[in-house]
């Protein structure tokens, strides 16, 4: 499988990073886009290749992953030429499936796909709409992916993602505080590291469990850990992150008919 990316930013890195790691893995062509990250893979891995444009990399592959940002995708891809041959795959949250169909026609095997930065350690779920069985071997190369036949329901999965930097502020919140009240910085970046990989652990050894059932097995009445849910929830924040996640599906699913509307960043 010939691949190619139009764009390499830290997801398409990710991917890039995950892929040839593996043995076995093909050639890579990467846009000439952020050529300091491009020249940094070209020099970790033999496979890959820079390319002098973008229609470039379009005619050097088999599988063309679309990793622009939406600000700029309209004019990225609109002055692109597609083989009917081509697969391709956009990581461009914002645009729905119809819009890239119509800008990367005439290729005919379009998917959305939503990778996490962890692909680059081959683990973690990417969601892929529609399923594709070729997209998914790739995607389960670098960790799982999860098939969905729905595009609002992808769109969900896309929303989800949003609370990766939340989820490290948290613990950034722990560690600091664990400093302040003379912890050497070191340590404490070690154990809430550590904590939360068991917390992760425990998750995943018990997938009958949901987390609401985890969180009240995690907390005993009149305990510590209750104290800390009782406050949080009082002060309103569980409430805020629900707020804040439908602000960015709404987001998402901006562009749902005709050409979508692509936001400024939040």
């Amino acid at each position: 499988m010939r691949l190619g990316f139009v764009g390499c930013g830290t997801i398409a890195s990710a991917m890039v990073t995950g892929l040839c790691s593996t043995a076995g893995a093909g050639p890579v062509m990467l846009s000439p886009r952020n050529a300091k990250v491009a020249a940094g893979l070209a020099s970790r891995f033999a496979n890959v290749q820079i390319a002098p444009t973008n229609q470039a990399v379009l005619d050097a592959s088999e599988v063309v992953v679309l990793a622009v940002r939406p600000q700029i995708a309209f004019g990225v891809l609109s002055e692109l030429r597609f083989r009917p041959d081509h697969q391709v795959v956009s990581l461009i949250a914002t645009l729905p499936l119809e819009y890239i169909r119509s800008v990367t026609s005439p290729a005919t095997l379009v998917t959305r796909a939503v990778p996490l930065p962890s692909v680059a350690l081959r683990q973690g779920p990417t969601a892929i709409h529609p399923p594709g069985r070729s997209i998914k071997a790739l995607f389960n190369a670098l960790g799982t992916a999860i098939e969905l036949d729905d595009e609002s329901e992808f769109d969900a999965f896309a929303a989800a993602t949003a609370s990766m930097a939340s989820y490290f502020s948290f613990a950034s919140t722990v560690s600091d505080w664990m400093t302040r009240n003379g912890v050497a910085p070191q340590n404490a970046r070690a154990y809430v590291g550590e904590m939360l990989r068991g917390l992760s652990a425990t998750s995943l050894a018990m997938p009958d469990r949901s987390f609401t059932a985890l969180a009240e097995e995690h907390q005993t009445r009149g305990g510590l850990n209750e104290q800390v849910v009782q406050l949080i929830t009082r002060d309103g924040s569980f409430v805020e992150l629900d707020r804040a996640l439908d602000a960015v599906l709404k987001r998402l699913q901006a562009g749902t008919s005709g050409r979508p509307v692509i936001p400024a960043p939040l």
